[in-house]
């Protein structure tokens, strides 16, 4: 091989051969395309990883290109292929897609508008995946200005469908509601099946949010029927997947959301997903530790918050922390405890994500009052509820039980009137006073 590399270089035939090589391989991620999105995924995402290597001399050698002044064009059609993006995704390479499409997108004056904007709409669901919303947000914005101006209603969809998702981690669920159901209108209009599959999953999202979980299973169960007839084992995965934390969370049938968990985790394992293994083991964290199983909670969980890290996911990181904080606590570490909730609520905060810090909240006030402080479990129990209150975001009937009973062993730990004190304070303390 190095002496293949020579002999090219010295012939002065190095930088077409190069550029053969990287049109093959760019061929070779169109051609993956449309199968990504059907039946053969699994298949198609190992011959990707197979290749992953001539993938990446095609990206850096296009990169590379591009930066000493050529058309940039060979590589943003690469990096805004679905193979590279659904390879980065699934396989769990984001910051490596994020760092090429960067230098790409950075050096794309004069590509076509149709290029430069799947590059941005991918750039930007890298972003959006590591919490880095208001980039995510910037780089949607920019593909769907770039679609409007092409007419492109398909690519206009995608791109409403995730600034609504980005609405959605902000807490403002009227314009996410709004930006999904525009992109779900135009879907339909273009039968573009996969998107209303997707479409159809983000309000069932909404939905669970807000409480309305028979409407979040009915959407979801929509969604996953679409995603069965075209065989997209991913849309299948996720929405079996959603569909068994809505049931767990509204007090489903335990052994029904023990199904659909195994069966889309048999989908996960199969595209070798490692989000989907990672959110798997936190759901069945959250079943264990709800039956008890305090020591297999952790264990699950731990793993969990491994994989989460290694993906750079803060908001799952966070969410993550915050149950393993609970289990912690249940077996007597509360000094761990504490600094889990603490690390739980830092991420949480950086993405924005009230639910969670919330729900940390809570946790740690169990925590502190395990450790003889409950003025100060009460304080944090008042700062809670006022970040529900003031976000609406309810507390879900699988924890309800649980929390009352913490509050009640607070209240009758201080005193009533002790108690009322301690919690209105708390109501009027900020999240990073409490």
């Amino acid at each position: 091989r190095e002496y293949g590399l020579e002999a090219l270089e010295a012939s002065g035939e190095m930088e077409e051969t190069r550029q053969a090589h990287a049109l093959y391989y760019l061929r070779l991620a169109e051609q993956a395309e449309p199968e990504l999105r059907g039946p053969q995924q699994a298949v198609w995402l190992e011959r990707l990883e197979q290749e992953h290597d001539n993938l990446r001399a095609a990206m850096r050698w296009s990169l590379e290109r591009g930066e000493a002044g050529h058309s940039m064009d060979i590589a943003l059609r690469l990096g805004g292929t679905l193979a590279l993006l659904r390879l980065w995704l699934v396989r769990g390479y984001l910051s490596e897609g994020r760092s090429f499409l960067e230098r790409a997108l950075a050096r794309s004056k004069g590509t076509a508008l149709s290029i430069r904007a799947k590059a941005l709409e991918a750039a930007a669901n890298l972003a959006s995946l590591q919490d880095d919303t208001d980039q995510a947000e910037a780089l949607f914005e920019g593909s769907l200005a770039l679609y409007r101006e092409l007419e492109d209603r398909r690519g206009m969809a995608a791109s409403l469908f995730w600034l609504g998702g980005i609405a959605s981690q902000r807490n403002d669920r009227t314009r996410a509601h709004a930006l999904i159901g525009e992109a779900l209108t135009l879907q339909r209009e273009v039968d573009d099946k996969e998107g209303t599959a997707w479409s159809l999953f983000g309000l069932a999202a909404l939905a669970s949010e807000q409480g309305e979980y028979t409407k979040a299973r009915d959407l979801y169960e929509e969604g996953l029927s679409m995603h069965r007839q075209l065989g997209n084992k991913h849309g299948i995965a996720w929405s079996l997947y959603r569909l068994a934390e809505v049931l767990f969370v509204s007090q489903g049938n335990p052994a029904k959301v023990h199904t659909l968990l195994e069966e889309g985790q048999a989908f996960f394992r199969e595209l070798d997903d490692k989000d989907g293994f990672a959110s798997s083991f936190l759901l069945r964290a959250r079943l264990a530790e709800s039956q008890d199983d305090a020591a297999a909670a952790r264990s699950l969980l731990e793993e969990s918050v491994r994989i989460y890290r290694e993906l750079g996911h803060q908001q799952h990181t966070a969410e993550s922390l915050s149950l393993l904080s609970r289990v912690e606590s249940r077996l007597g570490a509360h000094a761990r405890a504490h600094s889990l909730s603490e690390e739980s609520v830092m991420l949480a905060r950086e993405v924005g994500d009230r639910s969670t810090i919330a729900f940390t909240m809570e946790g740690l006030a169990g925590v502190v009052a395990a450790q003889g402080e409950p003025a100060l479990a009460a304080r944090l129990y008042g700062a809670a509820e006022s970040l529900r209150d003031t976000n609406n975001i309810p507390i879900v009937p699988v924890y309800r039980a649980e929390y009352e009973s913490a509050v009640a062993a607070t209240r009758a730990q201080l005193g009533e009137q002790t108690f009322a004190a301690a919690w209105a304070e708390g109501r009027t303390m900020t999240p990073e006073q409490a």
